[in-house]
């Protein structure tokens, strides 16, 4: 029997240092049924518990945090919950950081510049096992 994401939905945790983001987000995930915004942390160090802890289908992931990379700290995020799927959240990145990204197991990447429909729309295509990452980024190689 295939149980709908609005009787069980994403858990989503969110690691974001700047309070606005974080509150606006918050507020932008209480009107959507089918994702559950488990816990909210604002460093690498708190959010490495915090995956342990609640075990989130998805982590949004900011890449600048207080404490370092959030790319670097991907491997000690999925070490704490396996299954957990890493979506790095920034303000500007190339084609080497999705693939900085990629190559730290996150599955994947996505401008803050967007819209609130395209980041819902990541994280429901991460949660259900797909990668994602910009399609547009600079720094792409021209095809041969």
């Amino acid at each position: 029997m295939m149980v709908s994401r609005e009787q069980n939905p994403i858990r989503l945790l969110l690691v974001e240092d700047h309070s606005q983001v974080a509150m606006a987000l918050d507020a932008a995930f209480e009107t959507v049924p089918d994702i559950e915004l488990v816990a909210r942390v604002r460093a690498i160090g708190e959010a490495i518990p915090a995956v342990g802890e609640h075990r989130p289908d998805v982590v949004l992931l900011d890449r600048r945090l207080p404490d370092g990379d959030g790319i670097d700290a991907i491997g000690r995020l999925r070490e704490q919950s396996p299954d957990s799927r890493i979506l790095v959240f920034t303000g500007g990145a190339d084609q080497s950081v999705a693939a900085r990204v990629a190559a730290a197991g996150g599955a994947g990447l996505l401008l803050k510049a967007g819209l609130l429909e395209d980041l819902l729309d990541t994280i429901r295509r991460v949660a259900a096992g797909e990668d994602s990452f910009e399609a547009d980024l600079p720094g792409r190689p021209a095809p041969r």
